[in-house]
């Protein structure tokens, strides 16, 4: 149960953030094949989104609004206290905080990318899995995160379909073609007129 409500919320960030290939699994003949399958392929994509981002900003990352970068750090102090509160063991709950302050790092970049998001939330809830206090806020406060920034990113794009593609820029004029100088310029003068002043 706890297995197909983590697949839920995953699936459910990854539609909200425009991300493919993440469908629940409903037809499947064995849970533990299903979701072992669905781990490798969050792997997968975070992977693609950090190569990505690498080279260029593409189509998977949003800038946020400061208003909604506050609202997700009040939903990230939630899960904090949710890991804080939990069964989990020590070393289990300082990963689980050391990812938080990824995600906040990540927060604070100009722009938010959705596969480092994605991996640290998929991380966060796997682990709380097994913990006591999973059923409580902890799937509330990462599907409130994920709406959030797919909110602010489907306004970024009506935004950018409003405003149409950025300006081509005009091209320079040609280089102006040098015209000979006239034969009355004391500095046009031939060979032969040359030769001819030469006193030996």
């Amino acid at each position: 149960m706890l297995r197909m409500q983590y697949m839920t919320l995953i699936a459910a960030a990854a539609e909200e953030c425009g991300v493919e290939g993440f469908d629940f699994p409903w037809h499947m003949e064995q849970p533990a094949d299903a979701f072992q399958t669905f781990l490798l392929k969050a792997a997968g994509a975070a992977t693609r989104f950090r190569l990505r981002g690498a080279g260029k900003l593409d189509a998977y990352s949003v800038r946020l609004a400061n208003k909604t970068r506050g609202r997700i750090e009040q939903q990230i102090a939630k899960l904090r206290d949710v890991i804080l509160s939990s069964d989990l063991s020590e070393a289990q709950r300082k990963g689980l905080l050391d990812k938080l302050n990824e995600l906040s790092v990540e927060l604070s970049q100009p722009r938010v990318r959705f596969g480092k998001v994605l991996a640290i939330l998929g991380v966060v809830s796997a682990t709380l899995i097994g913990a006591n206090s999973f059923l409580a806020d902890a799937p509330n406060a990462v599907a409130t995160i994920t709406s959030l920034i797919g909110a602010d990113k489907v306004a970024e794009d009506a935004e950018a379909v409003r405003l149409g593609p950025p300006p081509q820029p005009k091209p320079l004029p040609p280089m102006p073609r040098a015209l000979p100088a006239p034969k009355n310029d004391p500095a046009y003068r031939t060979g032969k007129e040359l030769d001819g002043e030469i006193p030996f």
